[in-house]
């Protein structure tokens, strides 16, 4: 079974990893000054974009060039009026006629990057073919291996703040009340007591360092994505003060501060667990009272206070850094995002203490102490395990239900694949765990109760353990790719832009607000070799069809506002769903050009 449940598990996270991302962003262009295509008598003083969200425009944001390719703005990149949604750059002056082109490149609220261009004459256009938006700004997407080193820098975080809190959790809700419980006043008790103290320290603080490291890496490749650049030229020190200038940038900071405070308390909670007898508040003490015993371990509460603040920011990091954070209403989405963090959390430290820290503990028991100390740990963990479930159920559910909007984006978006996979996941995990309330928790406490050896049951216990273990690395590789999509939701939360090939032409269109009712849609033809507006057009048509339910297609009707140009100022778009925008343009009597975007309707 637990062959079949990996085996499934890793095809699941392999088959997710395989699919293309969608968009990398869902910050839309929704207008720009001059407009699109647009052929001016006098040379503007700048150019103004508008975006539906505050973007981030550290990163060299926008630039004009002429038809040489040539760089013909002042280099200073503005937010008009302090605007976080408005970006402009000015003009030099006395700039012949001709063919030019814009280009963008910023970071949206949710640190994606989004990144285009727009293409305007002055005076006669010329001869001389323009640079298209595509040439300029080159390849905008991070290479396969920056995506890699991203992806596995978000799965180490996740990793490690899962250690981290879950590990300190379970110390002190399992193992300490489990210790007091079981433990008897024989030796061996110390001895256990101080390898359990030392395996957990060890693990604790390479969780610190894994975080560490994973956040530094991750502001690294933050800087290579947003860039679009490599990860050694992302080192520059001016690129990592533009990353940590962003909202990026400062949770991550943050959150490499506070596994390095985290590990310091850690160091002063766990420390001195020796077997020399020397005073150890973590483990079980030596004392002389008539008698020699046993004294239960000090809690540190200074360590533990120290510990507070941090360990709270690692769990808010998450939502801050996120989709959350990004994503209306923040309160609610933050705050379940928090408790999904801290759910998950418990659930994944508790299994690696269980597997990796307490069997260094039993054995040094005698077998009848070893069944006594493993039942009173489960019989700890296991309704803490439930719980978790619960919150993972519950929060999971209404946060998927928010960022993904709607059924058909479950399997038709990047990001609702990882969803579905990450639920399969979580699903084979509920199952292990009712594997161990159902049939290992009431056997250990049988055999407790006769003080006999753990035999088969402990056995059981182990593999279901390896194997859950197993499975929430791959849940963290599902979470890590959920990070890299941006949601359906938030693709459909405003004006909807995009583009697509129409023959040799490149058709791009915008549709606004993107909600149920009244629209105002621009479509735009563009020649795809030089991106000047194509005046060749003798008869445009435009239909929108709701094929999940059976709507349409329903005609539009398009006005000419300039060359390429064409609007249609009220279109009613309802139900809510998935509607395709199709564009048909007669160039002769023979010839039409034909092309179709999806456009989703909230």
């Amino acid at each position: 079974m637990t062959r079949r449940v990996l085996t499934t598990a890793s095809a699941l996270l392999i088959a997710l990893l395989l699919v293309p991302a969608a968009a990398s962003a869902h910050a839309v262009l929704v207008e720009t000054v001059p407009q699109r295509g647009a052929t001016l008598r006098e040379q503007p003083r700048e150019v103004v974009l508008r975006f539906n969200e505050r973007v981030e425009a550290r990163f060299g944001a926008l630039r004009v060039f002429d038809a040489r390719a040539e760089r013909v703005d002042d280099g200073r990149v503005v937010q008009p009026g302090g605007s976080g949604s408005r970006l402009a750059v000015g003009l030099k002056p006395d700039l012949p006629d001709g063919t030019y082109v814009a280009t963008y490149r910023v970071v949206s609220a949710d640190s994606h990057p989004v990144s285009g261009g727009l293409v305007f004459s002055v005076g006669e256009p010329g001869d001389a073919a323009a640079p298209t938006v595509a040439e300029l700004i080159g390849d905008s997407d991070a290479g396969p291996v920056t995506q890699g080193v991203f992806g596995l820098a978000r799965g180490l975080t996740y990793l490690a703040t899962a250690l981290v809190l879950g590990g300190l959790l379970f110390w002190l809700a399992v193992w300490l009340p489990a210790l007091r419980a079981a433990s008897g006043a024989a030796e061996s008790w110390h001895a256990a007591s101080a390898a359990f103290v030392r395996r957990t320290r060890r693990l604790l603080l390479g969780a610190v360092a894994l975080g560490a490291v994973g956040g530094v890496a991750g502001i690294v490749m933050q800087g290579a994505t947003a860039g679009a650049t490599s990860g050694w030229a992302a080192l520059d020190p001016t690129v990592m003060r533009d990353v940590l200038g962003t909202r990026f940038g400062e949770v991550w900071g943050l959150r490499v501060v506070a596994f390095l405070a985290l590990g310091g308390a850690i160091v002063l909670a766990l420390r001195g667990a020796r077997d020399d007898g020397a005073a150890q508040p973590a483990a079980l003490q030596r004392v002389a009272l008539g008698a020699d015993g046993l004294t239960a371990p000090r809690l540190p509460r200074g360590a533990l206070a120290l510990a507070a603040l941090p360990a709270a920011f690692l769990a808010l990091a998450p939502a801050l850094g996120g989709h959350a954070g990004a994503q209306s209403p923040v309160v609610l989405s933050v705050g379940l995002d928090v408790a999904h963090v801290l759910a998950m959390s418990a659930w994944i430290g508790g299994l690696t203490l269980l597997l990796l820290a307490l069997p260094v503990a039993t054995r040094r028991l005698q077998v009848a102490d070893r069944t006594r100390l493993l039942a009173a740990a489960l019989l700890r963990f296991s309704p803490i395990a439930l719980a978790c479930v619960a919150v993972l159920l519950v929060t999971g559910t209404i946060l998927a239900l928010d960022y993904v909007g709607s059924w058909g984006a479950l399997t038709g978006t990047g990001f609702g694949r990882a969803v579905l996979a990450k639920a399969a996941l979580i699903g084979a995990l509920v199952g292990l765990g009712m594997l161990h309330r159902r049939r290992v928790v009431p056997r250990l406490r049988a055999l407790a109760g006769a003080a006999a050896p753990p035999g088969a049951t402990g056995y059981l216990l182990r593999r279901a353990l390896r194997a859950e273990v197993a499975l929430v690395l791959i849940v963290l590789g599902a979470t890590a790719a959920l990070v890299s999509y941006p949601p359906p939701s938030s693709l459909a939360s405003g004006p909807f832009a995009g583009e697509t090939t129409l023959g040799p032409l490149r058709l791009e269109a915008t549709v606004d607000p993107a909600r149920v009712g009244p629209n105002e849609i621009h479509v735009y033809l563009l020649r795809a070799r030089d991106g000047a507006p194509f005046d060749g057009t003798r008869e445009l048509t435009v239909t929108l069809t709701l094929p999940a339910e059976d709507i349409g297609p329903l005609p539009a009707t398009a006005r000419e506002a300039g060359p390429g140009h064409y609007v249609i100022d009220t279109m009613a778009l309802v139900p809510a769903g998935e509607w395709r925008l199709d564009v048909v343009s007669r160039v002769s009597e023979f010839d039409q050009y034909e092309g179709s975007l999806k456009v989703p309707v909230q």
